[in-house]
């Protein structure tokens, strides 16, 4: 796991809330990107962000992997880049457990410098402010 990016958070929701937000187009678009998510194997979809440097700003993903309000696993596709986005949730009553893993980054590039960029933005969306007030409302 030494080239992922591991991520783990307690959220005070319920988890049907959480499932919602990681899952529905509309949420998920509100809290991390604009995208067309929908939670069905095979279902291809995109996030669109503003593009930067050499990238265009859309990353292409597929569900390779759904069990509702358990696990929800898809790829991460950008330029040459295929790594994938896993999330775990563990239902605790009160709270929700979400282990997070963003794996495969292959080559020094995308090891040391497209982590790095994507790790802080992780942090961001799942850690710290764009998940946890979406949860709140």
């Amino acid at each position: 796991m030494r080239d992922s990016i591991v991520l783990k958070r307690s959220y005070a929701c319920s988890i049907d809330q959480l499932w919602e937000a990681l899952t529905n187009a509309e949420a998920m678009s509100e809290w991390l990107m604009p995208c067309d998510i929908k939670p069905a194997l095979g279902h291809k979809f995109q996030f669109k962000t503003k593009p930067k440097g050499g990238f265009d700003g859309i990353v292409h993903c597929e569900i390779l992997t759904v069990v509702p309000k358990e696990r929800l696993v898809f790829s991460w596709c950008s330029g040459k880049m295929k790594t994938k986005v896993s999330f775990q949730l563990i239902d605790k009553g009160d709270t929700v457990d979400l282990n997070f893993i963003h794996s495969g980054f292959d080559g020094i590039f995308e090891r040391f410098f497209v982590r790095q960029i994507l790790s802080n933005g992780w942090k961001k969306k799942l850690l710290t402010v764009n998940l946890t007030a979406y949860l709140k409302k």
